[in-house]
């Protein structure tokens, strides 16, 4: 029988939960390492605030130009989509990263693309597997604020590919392979390989305006909530919530203009899920342009996943704007 996500999340299924303790312990932590845990906060401070306002913001360009079929990658086959959510958020990053140019503040090493099969970049480029691993239970659900701490401290990006040397294969996701270590952590070995590229830290979303400008400045958003929504986009896209799920999705782009606001009552959020292509149909089209959003992929008014915890992933050492290459000029 074929697992349905969908209808496991729907039955009840708890693939994520946001509590006040995971959020304190989240804040505490990141403070530790001398950074602000408060999104809203990095913007200003960084002076990213603004810089996506009015504007849609279509960076999974980037993502989608550099791994060609990269998204919606495989179907999750347990409860395992806190990783997915953070893998497709820290890939965003990446992507943006490598696709910016600038050495990183610490090692002064310019990002560039992983050495794997096709069969690997096309099944989502890195492992979600490797960040389940680090759950600390047995089994099935996490939040995301823990994963996103993994992301820093223990397991960066595991590239989808054969690794001989620790005795497993990442090329094509696996659920039992996401389950390989869960109440136990995985061997020092495999820990050390993981913080061979790890990122510098991540922040929360308090805002739409704080989502929206972490997004145009090229750093993923994994987001943990209760929302469900339709399996069928409108004519532009954007699917309406309907029914409920404890699930993690990612955030891979936003739609601030002044058409999209007058039309939604209020700004877009693209929300990218780790159900595959076929759970979801209806238009791709981005309104007023020749973009498709990713397969698997919809778009989600604000107001509806305004009260998701959201988590955005840095690359570097806090938060610098960057320049990113504008693949979408002259599309409109």
């Amino acid at each position: 029988m074929v697992w349905d996500p969908q209808a496991e999340y729907l039955a009840g299924l708890v693939g994520c939960v946001s509590t006040p303790e995971s959020q304190a312990e989240f804040s505490s932590w990141v403070e530790s390492q001398g950074f602000s845990a408060s999104g809203d906060e990095n913007v200003h401070t960084y002076g990213l605030y603004g810089s996506g306002a009015g504007k849609l913001t279509a960076h999974w360009t980037i993502v989608e130009r550099l791994f060609p079929g990269c998204w919606p990658a495989s179907r999750q086959t347990r409860g395992d989509c806190v990783s997915h959510s953070q893998r497709n958020a820290c890939l965003y990053t990446i992507a943006c990263e490598i696709a910016a140019g600038r050495p990183d503040e610490v090692t002064g090493e310019i990002e560039g693309k992983p050495q794997q099969p096709e069969e690997g970049v096309r099944d989502g480029v890195f492992a979600s597997e490797s960040y389940y691993w680090y759950r600390q239970h047995g089994g099935d659900g996490w939040q995301c604020e823990r994963a996103a701490r993994v992301a820093v401290e223990k397991t960066g990006a595991f590239p989808r590919k054969p690794y001989p040397e620790l005795g497993f294969d990442l090329t094509k996701y696996s659920g039992s392979t996401a389950g390989k270590w869960g109440s136990s952590s995985p061997p020092e070995n495999i820990t050390a390989y993981g913080q061979k590229n790890l990122f510098r830290t991540a922040a929360r979303c308090e805002s739409f305006e704080t989502v929206r400008d972490m997004l145009a400045n090229g750093y993923g958003i994994t987001s943990c909530g209760g929302e469900g929504f339709s399996s069928t986009r409108d004519e532009n896209g954007v699917s309406r919530r309907s029914g409920s799920w404890a699930h993690a999705m990612a955030y891979s782009g936003c739609d601030d203009r002044d058409e999209i606001k007058a039309k939604y009552d209020g700004p877009l959020v693209l929300v990218l899920n780790s159900w595959g292509k076929s759970w979801i149909s209806g238009p791709r089209r981005v309104l007023g342009t020749t973009l498709d959003i990713p397969e698997g992929s919809f778009w989600a008014r604000w107001s509806d996943v305004s009260r998701r915890s959201a988590i955005a992933m840095s690359g570097f050492a806090g938060w610098p704007a960057q320049r990113l290459p504008n693949w979408t000029e002259g599309i409109f």
